[in-house]
């Protein structure tokens, strides 16, 4: 087991208590306040204003640290920074998630899966349905949706379905298994009959899942969990705790954890 952490520092200087996502990558950090406002702390550990380029009312869902580009999944699109600006793409529908691995860059917006193309985004599948989250191997995309989770095939652009009577907002893999966290705050998990059952934790409700190179962690409302598997069953950790939760990134040798009410958090790794 993974001992939880001991030495927690607080990034204090943040100019809101409040944050719902953070991400960083070698040259500054941001962080999206709830609200209407991103903040970004440079290398010389100054935080300044960084909404320039958004549209008046833009609501940030995630920010993503992608090859060293940051972008802000919103309400209002998909954006990207760069020189000092936030710049839009053609995504600019509600957009929940950006994810790549490798050539394969895709996007999950309120209206389907939309891929990037050479220079271009372009929707591709799913387009009447929300979707909050997905996986990309080379030829299947693990999608969580309105519906609960789908299982998409690029090749032959057909998908097949799991509706679970929940949107599943959250995706990650621990062990070579699918896991999810649901809108009403449960964890998703196969039931090992070819489908997904849903499971709550007493007095804990699931926000994401966020995978990293120290293993797969729990954003809640009770604080920070590590996953571990015990053979098939699903055990929650307690890394930090006191305050909830919202979201983490990895930093080089930092760990960076977003709350509510009690600002940054910065860890040691």
């Amino acid at each position: 087991m993974v001992a939880p952490f001991q030495v927690v520092s607080d990034v204090t200087d943040c100019p809101s208590p409040d944050i719902l996502s953070v991400s960083a990558n070698k040259d500054m950090m941001f962080a999206a306040a709830f609200g209407n406002h991103i903040f970004r702390k440079n290398h010389e550990d100054k935080w300044s204003q960084a909404d320039e380029g958004l549209p008046e009312g833009t609501v940030v869902n995630r920010l993503r640290v992608i090859d060293g580009s940051v972008y802000a999944c919103t309400n209002k699109g998909l954006f990207y920074h760069d020189a000092n600006m936030w710049y839009a793409t053609e995504i600019t529908i509600p957009c929940f998630q950006v994810v790549k691995n490798g050539a394969f860059f895709a996007a999950a917006t309120e209206y389907g899966i939309w891929y990037k193309i050479g220079m271009r985004w372009e929707n591709i599948a799913y387009r009447n349905i929300a979707v909050y989250d997905l996986l990309l191997t080379p030829q299947y995309y693990l999608l969580g949706t309105q519906q609960g989770i789908s299982l998409y095939d690029l090749y032959t652009d057909s998908g097949f379905d799991f509706p679970l009577g929940d949107a599943v907002t959250s995706l990650a893999v621990v062990q070579g298994r699918l896991l999810g966290a649901s809108l009403q705050g449960k964890l998703v998990q196969g039931n090992q009959k070819g489908g997904f059952t849903l499971c709550g934790f007493e007095g804990i409700t699931l926000y994401s899942l966020k995978a990293t190179k120290t293993g797969v962690y729990v954003c809640s409302s009770q604080g920070l969990y590590r996953i571990q598997m015990l053979g098939s069953r699903v055990i929650l950790q307690a890394m930090l705790s006191g305050y909830p939760v919202t979201d983490m990134c990895c930093a080089g040798d930092y760990m960076y954890i977003s709350t509510l009410n009690s600002g940054l958090k910065k860890v040691a790794l």
